[in-house]
């Protein structure tokens, strides 16, 4: 057999062996999608990507933060109260009364500082009064103010007084009531004596003619302010001084009582019905 014939038949015995070892090799080896080492498939690997940090927020607990010592003071001082009153003994009524003189003397250090602070800082003064002076201005213009809105008061109405002579309080109230006209001489005070007996502060007193009854009067002493017609307004039942009588008539003013009666009202008309025992007056 030629050299060339010979060569051809071992190259192709060698192609048919390998054509046959083909698909042994193919079943033996791994599919190519399991083959992750190779080709596109590299990307199915789990990546392990680790969590950002986040930074650790500390939250403050209520029942960690500690009491302020106003609280602490405030807590104690109820405690000690409730067992002085639960148990009144010596030991726990001093133990108050030491707590109590403590706190105190806390708060008048507190009241010196905040005075200093406010004379070393007069921005934050902020309307208040600085001096006796600026006191004295002050009260000045409040009573004329309060003066003017009673001189207004006294030209649209009267007081009725209700008295007996009696009773103790009405004496007194007597010198209080001439006191207070003594101040405020534009009001008219028409005194009612109940049992017909006159005090000297008024002695042109007029007995009752029915309208003590008509008002509900029951107590005496009693103050009443009269805007004729017929308008009745009670301003006190029992002993007042004259600041106390000022004060609540200044409730009565045409700020708090916009429908008043004419202020040009002369004062001849409230004495002469009340003198006359009849009229607008003594129907009510």
């Amino acid at each position: 057999m030629p050299i060339r014939s010979q060569r051809k038949s071992i190259i192709t015995l060698l192609i048919y062996f390998a054509f046959l070892s083909f698909p042994l090799t193919v079943i033996s080896a791994e599919p190519w999608w399991e083959k992750k080492e190779e080709g596109w498939f590299f990307y199915n690997e789990k990546l392990h990507i680790e969590p950002e940090s986040k930074p650790e927020v500390t939250t403050v607990h209520s029942e960690n933060t500690p009491p302020l010592f106003s609280e602490i003071m405030k807590k104690r001082g109820e405690e000690l109260l409730s067992r002085a009153m639960e148990e009144p003994t010596m030991e726990n009524v001093k133990a108050y009364m030491e707590h109590n003189q403590m706190m105190m003397a806390l708060s008048k250090n507190f009241s010196l500082v905040w005075q200093r602070v406010l004379m070393s800082n007069p921005e934050l003064l902020s309307g208040l009064l600085t001096s006796d002076s600026d006191k004295d201005i002050y009260y000045r213009q409040s009573a004329e103010r309060k003066k003017e809105a009673l001189q207004k008061l006294g030209g649209e109405s009267g007081l009725l007084f209700f008295y007996d002579t009696t009773c103790p309080y009405c004496v007194r109230q007597a010198k209080h009531l001439k006191s207070f006209q003594l101040d405020y001489p534009f009001f008219v005070v028409k005194a009612i004596t109940m049992n017909g007996e006159v005090l000297p502060e008024f002695p042109d007193s007029v007995p009752d003619n029915g309208i003590a009854s008509r008002l509900g009067i029951t107590a005496h002493p009693a103050i009443f302010l009269a805007f004729p017609p017929d308008r009745f307004e009670r301003v006190a039942t029992g002993l007042v001084t004259p600041g106390e009588l000022r004060d609540k008539l200044l409730l009565y003013t045409r700020d708090q009582m916009p429908g008043l009666a004419n202020p040009d009202m002369e004062e001849s008309l409230l004495l002469n019905e009340l003198n006359a025992g009849g009229g607008q007056w003594s129907k009510r």
